[in-house]
């Protein structure tokens, strides 16, 4: 969902690079986790927020200097799925094509979906084949088809793709 970047001010606030900045679900009043690699994630409620294209900036709850603010960076936030807005027709998020089956167009098994990366120009997905990861960009270019209720995806047959 998003990621923080470090404190902003003195009472707390911090600046964070939210993924879905267009369509987030965050909001004030919004219960979050807080998670720093393997860490145990901690929960916790935005106070207050303000969603831009770059850069956002949100207040926790409880989080009330900049020092407890320096505490977060570089923390990774998450969302319960649970609390995820509806989607429509064949829409899906990003996180429901972790686990997912990836083939090429010939049906042949190419791994699975283990991540996926949000980049500015375009998302990738990590598919993992033998102990190993290859990215690949999810572009209609590369993809062919989602079968979200099979749980397949099936990309396009590209030279290098996945060497």
């Amino acid at each position: 969902m998003g990621k923080i970047l470090k404190p902003r001010g003195l009472k707390g606030e911090v600046w964070a690079s939210i993924f879905n900045e267009r369509d987030s679900a965050l909001k004030r009043g919004c219960i979050i986790w807080l998670q720093r690699d393997d860490e145990p994630a901690v929960r916790s409620e935005i106070e207050s927020l303000k969603i831009a294209d770059v850069k956002s900036w949100m207040k926790l709850k409880k989080i009330d200097s900049r020092t407890e603010a320096e505490s977060l960076q570089g923390m990774h936030i998450s969302f319960p799925r649970s609390e995820f807005p509806p989607l429509m027709g064949d829409d899906y998020y990003l996180v429901d094509l972790i686990g997912v089956t990836v083939k090429n167009e010939n049906g042949n098994s190419l791994g699975t979906i283990s991540d996926t990366i949000q980049l500015p120009a375009h998302n990738v997905i990590v598919v993992m084949r033998d102990g190993k990861e290859f990215l690949v960009p999810f572009v209609d270019a590369h993809i062919m088809l989602f079968d979200k209720k099979n749980k397949i995806l099936i990309v396009k047959n590209v030279d290098g793709l996945l060497e």
